[in-house]
């Protein structure tokens, strides 16, 4: 990420992902949302994982966020990456 370099960041380790957070079937929505589709929410219990998982887990942004750097949400983000799709 130039943006470190370029603003004179602490090396390290930044975690980053774009702002806010959704479910799968919230991104799966997004996604065909333009589309005559339906998208039907499904339960995790549907698909029993061997490792446990936390029922909400979002990782914190906050270093990233203390550089300056703007963080997109992941709506903009999307709509991005569909257009130049």
């Amino acid at each position: 990420m130039t943006y470190l370099v370029d603003h004179n960041q602490l090396f390290g380790t930044y975690q980053l992902s774009n702002e806010n957070s959704c479910s799968w079937y919230e991104f799966a929505t997004e996604i065909l949302k333009d589309e005559d589709v339906g998208v039907a929410p499904v339960d995790s219990s549907a698909y029993p994982a061997k490792a446990y998982r936390p029922r909400h887990s979002v990782m914190s942004l906050k270093k990233a966020e203390d550089t300056g750097f703007e963080i997109i949400d992941w709506q903009t983000a999307l709509g991005e990456f569909m257009r130049d799709l």
